[in-house]
């Protein structure tokens, strides 16, 4: 499996909740940082439990997964879950057996734009519709 098809089996198996199957893709000591809320899973065990023990009722929608010059790879991934979107780009370093090593995720919540983001205000400025909800 190349690192992107790995980054792509694991999305996949946390969608599918086959905790067992993302771990296998981990190597033991992978940590996953999630610098936005300053958090750090310090082993692969405390990365799948975060997963497995979030509230029920999300979905995963893989936006993007990419190779990366220097041998990682960036996922882009929107979460739903209810009402809520989130959105996370992810870097993923691999080891010379092709396990993750570490994750770093920045994370974004879907939010409508201040009322004073117009195109009356900016000019060249336009809103997908499709996104207000």
């Amino acid at each position: 499996m190349t690192r992107v098809e790995t980054v792509h089996a694991l999305w996949q198996r946390f969608e599918a909740r086959d905790w067992a199957g993302a771990r296998a893709l981990l190597r033991d000591d992978a940590q996953l940082h999630w610098p936005t809320s300053g958090e750090h899973l310090l082993d692969a065990d405390a990365a799948i439990r975060v997963q497995a023990i979030y509230p029920e009722g999300w979905s995963i929608h893989v936006i993007a997964v990419d190779a990366m010059a220097d041998g990682r790879v960036h996922s882009i991934v929107e979460v739903r879950h209810g009402a809520q979107r989130f959105f996370a780009n992810s870097r993923f370093g691999f080891d010379e057996a092709g396990r993750i090593s570490d994750i770093t995720e920045y994370w974004g919540t879907f939010e409508t734009p201040p009322d004073w983001r117009t195109a009356d205000a900016i000019g060249a400025y336009r809103r997908d519709p499709e996104l207000a909800a």
